[in-house]
C-alpha cells in the first residue's frame, strides 16, 4: 500500500485500539482527502491458540475453553463443541434437554443482538441507544444466570445433556421479560426509523450484494442482509429446531440499514422461538439412560474419527472439525467461526466511501475480534 503512495495521498492507521472497533485490530488506510483509496485489515494482536489449547485438554475440559472464543456466544460456542462430541459418541441428548439448549441459546442470541445494536447507535452518535440496550440485556443475562449460574462464561452443556435442569419459577419470570421486549424492540426501530441523521448515514452505505457475500463465505445477518435466506437452524436443523415454527428474517438492499433492520426481525423470532420451547418443553430426564454421561462425566476416551458439525451463531455460521484418535482429548480441533469471513468483506466495502462512513460500515458487521483471534 505505502509503495504505491501518491503525492496527495496518505496512510492513516486505525487501530488496533479504537472507539468503533469491536476489539483489538489494525486498519490500515490510504486516503486522499476524507476519500478512502486503498484498505487492509490487520489481525493478530490477541490471538489465544485455543485450537492448540483444546488439544491438550480432556474433552469436559474443553467446554470451559471454547466460551473463551467469544463470550457473547459462549453458549452457542458450547452447541457446536459439544455437539462434535456427541456425534463422535453417537449419542443424543433426551428432547428435555434439546429444549432447554434452544431457549438458552435464543436468549443468548437476544443479548447478543442487543448489545451489537447499543454498540452501533454509539458508534455513529446515537449514544442513548447503547444505554436503552444494556438496560434490556441486564434482564435477559438475569434469565441466563438463572439457568447456567453464570451471566457471560456459562461451561453449562454437557455430553449428552446440560449440567442442570430449568430452575422452578423459570418460565413465570421469563414471560414478563420476553412481553416488555417485544415493546421496546417496537420503540428501538420506531427510533432508527425516524431519526433523520440515522437513515442518511445508514441507507445506501456499504452495500453488499449477495454474490459478493457468498464469494467470501459471509454469513448470518450480514449474509440475509443481502437477501439469502440462508440460516443453519432451517437449512440443516439441529436440536429440535424443526419442530419449531419461525422464519428466516431477510432484507434485500444489503446496506447497514438492511444489516441493522435483520438484527431487530431476528430478536422478535428468538423471542417467539423461545415462547414456543416453554409451552412444548416435556417432562423427562436431561441425560440419555442407559448411558454413562451424566452431570459429573469422568475422563472419557472418544472412538477415533473424524466430524464436522455447524451451527447457527448470533454472527453467522459456527463450525468445528474435529478429529479423534481414541484418547481422551481430541487429536485436532479446527474451529470456522463466522466473523472472519465477514471482516474479509470490509476492505472491499469501504473503498470509495469516506472515513466516517467507514465507522458506520464497520460497526454494522457486528464483529468480535476475539472470534477472529481464537
Amino acid at each position: 500500500m505505502e509503495e504505491m503512495l501518491e503525492s496527495n495521498e496518505m496512510i492513516v492507521h486505525l487501530g488496533p485500539q479504537h472507539p468503533m472497533q469491536p476489539g483489538p485490530f489494525r486498519l490500515n488506510l490510504k486516503l486522499k482527502g476524507e476519500t478512502i483509496m486503498d484498505a487492509e485489515v490487520e489481525m493478530g494482536y490477541i490471538h489465544k491458540g485455543i485450537e492448540k489449547i483444546l488439544e491438550n485438554r480432556t474433552y469436559l475440559q474443553g467446554i470451559t475453553i471454547v466460551d473463551r472464543i467469544c463470550y457473547l456466544v459462549a453458549l452457542t460456542n458450547e452447541e457446536c463443541y459439544v455437539g462434535c462430541v456427541e456425534k463422535l459418541l453417537d449419542i443424543e441428548p433426551p428432547e428435555r434437554a434439546q429444549y432447554i439448549r434452544v431457549i438458552l441459546e435464543e436468549l443468548s442470541r437476544l443479548q447478543s443482538h442487543l448489545l451489537g445494536l447499543g454498540e452501533y447507535g454509539e458508534f455513529i452518535g446515537f449514544v442513548s441507544m447503547f444505554m436503552y440496550t444494556i438496560k434490556e440485556r441486564e434482564d435477559i443475562l438475569t434469565l441466563i444466570d438463572m439457568v447456567t449460574g453464570a451471566r457471560v462464561t456459562h461451561s453449562y452443556l454437557r455430553f449428552g445433556g446440560v449440567r442442570d435442569d430449568l430452575p422452578e419459577g423459570f418460565k413465570e419470570k421469563t414471560i414478563p421479560v420476553l412481553n416488555k421486549l417485544k415493546k421496546v424492540i417496537r420503540d428501538y426501530e420506531e427510533m432508527f426509523h425516524s431519526d433523520t441523521i440515522y437513515r442518511e448515514r445508514t441507507i445506501g452505505i456499504g452495500v453488499l450484494t449477495a454474490d459478493e457475500a457468498k464469494s467470501l463465505g459471509v454469513s448470518g445477518p450480514v449474509l440475509r442482509a443481502t437477501g439469502v435466506p440462508f440460516d443453519i437452524r432451517k437449512n440443516e436443523p439441529y436440536l429440535v429446531y424443526r419442530d419449531l415454527d419461525f422464519k428466516v428474517c431477510t432484507e434485500t438492499a444489503g446496506d447497514c440499514f438492511a444489516r441493522v433492520q435483520v438484527r431487530l426481525n431476528e430478536m422478535r423470532e428468538s423471542i417467539y422461538i423461545i415462547e414456543q420451547c416453554l409451552d412444548m418443553i416435556p417432562n423427562g430426564p436431561i441425560f440419555p439412560e442407559g448411558t454413562p454421561y451424566g452431570k459429573r462425566t469422568p475422563v472419557m476416551r472418544v472412538p477415533a474419527g473424524e466430524v464436522f458439525y455447524r451451527v447457527e451463531d448470533p454472527r453467522g455460521e459456527m463450525g468445528m472439525y474435529m478429529v479423534s484418535d481414541g484418547s481422551d482429548r481430541p487429536y485436532r480441533v479446527k474451529v470456522r467461526g463466522p466473523y472472519y469471513p465477514t471482516l474479509q468483506a470490509l476492505p472491499p466495502l469501504i473503498i470509495g466511501t469516506t472515513v466516517a462512513d467507514m465507522v458506520s460500515i464497520s460497526g454494522s458487521m457486528d464483529g468480535c475480534t476475539s472470534e477472529v483471534d481464537r
